[in-house]
């Protein structure tokens, strides 16, 4: 007990710096920085200042966008550690978040190769590219409205196991948290070793998927309600194809993002529909007796 106790304040501890008005401040100053960085060493490189070598050679006006999009995406899995003890309905929803970010960030870097220099014609391949990543955040966008619209909490603890409940997510948050760290300082590593960047999106997601089936397990000890746990394993299910969306080639990964977010509005809906049909089964079954 004393274990979670400390977890509880250690957590709450992190998410309130996190969440603070001056921890976003400092966030928004790191993300103009890298961005007006990156745009001088864009210039450097375009005038010929100076011989960079490895990543920094190859950075361009258009990809200092991705790069601070990126940093931002970072930001953003840093800010779902801390909703996923809440609910995992709410985990789901920022997970989907991030999934409309990764697909701008995916279609900004189709932009990031674009050249001006040549005629549109030839180039009409990175064009459908960009509108495809582009569009599919947009639907993805309007379908996370709807999400959240037709999303109702309802506790499967009782008042004195919610704080150990909380708490067992809490632990598991702070191993993804740690995860992170630990892919975000491997592929800095990697960037300065190859001079190449690629982010752990798609790994990131596998340790959700993880995550949520230990979430799933831990549900099981509070709960043996069928909808219940029809609920946890379909939201396991929609991270499984929100990591699929993020490993699919161009156009299919839109159109699996967005199947990965009409799935999980149906597993809202309809674990509210059966809910309230079992609950209003239940309550005419009082009242023939």
């Amino acid at each position: 007990m004393k274990l979670l106790i400390n977890v509880a304040l250690l957590f709450q501890a992190l998410q309130e710096f996190w969440e603070s008005k001056r921890t976003a401040y400092f966030l928004s100053v790191a993300l103009v920085s890298v961005f007006v960085a990156s745009m001088g060493v864009a210039v450097v490189n375009y005038l010929e200042l100076l011989p960079l070598g490895g990543f920094l050679g190859r950075v361009h006006f258009l990809q200092a966008v991705e790069i601070s999009f990126t940093l931002l995406l970072f930001f953003e899995m840093i800010s779902l550690v801390f909703v996923i003890p809440q609910s995992i309905a709410n985990s789901i929803g920022k997970q989907i978040e991030i999934l409309s970010l990764i697909l701008l960030r995916s279609s900004f870097k189709e932009f990031s190769h674009y050249n001006f220099n040549l005629p549109v014609q030839g180039q009409l391949e990175s064009v459908y590219k960009m509108v495809s990543d582009g569009v599919g955040a947009l639907f993805v966008f309007l379908l996370l409205s709807v999400y959240y619209g037709v999303q109702r909490h309802r506790a499967i603890t009782a008042e004195g196991e919610r704080l150990k409940f909380v708490a067992l997510k809490q632990i598991i948050a702070l191993l993804v948290l740690l995860t992170l760290v630990i892919l975000s300082a491997y592929d800095l590593v990697h960037v300065i070793n190859s001079g190449h960047w690629v982010q752990s999106a798609d790994r990131f997601y596998l340790i959700l998927i993880f995550a949520d089936l230990l979430f799933m397990l831990v549900a099981f000890r509070y709960t043996l309600h069928y909808p219940d746990i029809f609920r946890y394993s379909a939201f396991v299910l929609v991270t499984v194809f929100i990591r699929f969306s993020l490993l699919a080639p161009v156009y299919y990964n839109a159109l699996l993002g967005l199947f990965s977010v009409v799935f999980a509005i149906g597993v809202v809906y309809f674990h509210a529909l059966f809910t309230d049909g079992r609950l209003n089964y239940i309550q005419r079954n009082k009242l023939e007796e």
